[in-house]
């Protein structure tokens, strides 16, 4: 079976998002980052309510507040504002450019204008599927992108995976209603 696609950059992007909401590093970043910037407010607020400035101390604990509210949706933008520009200075070469992957009994056989490579199954991680997108995540960090609507026998495809998936035991991971958060 062989699929032909090109990718643009909110493949990318949703991609690099997906891959982020699954790193414990990052959520531990974003979630250390909310705890700091709340607390600093907080504890400006006390320092202030000890100096008896009534004023400035309800004013930080109103931010305090706001902050422990809205930093995390200004986080998800700030996130995705920075892996869109990484993206776009990375990616910009490849974007509308069509990729063929062929699969083959042992192997997947991918190639664009510029290169072409052979993925043993065996360099697999773990398959991970989301409402648009099918991801294949290889042991080497990277991963193959297959966006949905691009591709005319997506059942067949699914199918193909499944088969690969129980002939190596790779783990597959199904989250259809998956957002960026």
């Amino acid at each position: 079976m062989v699929l032909e696609y090109s990718l643009d950059e909110n493949d990318y992007l949703t991609h690099q998002l997906y891959t982020a909401s699954k790193s414990k590093r990052t959520k531990k970043q974003r979630r250390k980052s909310w705890i700091i910037v709340s607390s600093l407010f907080f504890i400006l607020g006390l320092l202030f309510l000890k100096e008896e400035n009534n004023f400035l101390s309800y004013y930080f604990f109103g931010f305090g507040i706001i902050t422990l509210i809205f930093y995390p949706f200004y986080l998800r933008n700030h996130y995705k504002k920075h892996y869109q520009k990484f993206i776009t200075d990375t990616y910009k070469s490849r974007f509308g450019e069509i990729a063929k992957v062929n699969f083959h009994e042992e192997y997947l056989q991918t190639s664009d204008s510029n290169s072409e490579s052979k993925i043993n199954y065996t360099a697999l991680e773990e398959i991970n599927e989301i409402g648009d997108y099918i991801f294949l995540k290889l042991t080497s960090g990277g991963s193959l992108i297959i966006p949905k609507a691009k591709v005319d026998t997506i059942e067949e495809v699914k199918e193909e995976i499944k088969k690969i998936s129980r002939k190596y035991g790779l783990a597959e991971n199904i989250e259809l209603n998956w957002k960026w958060k």
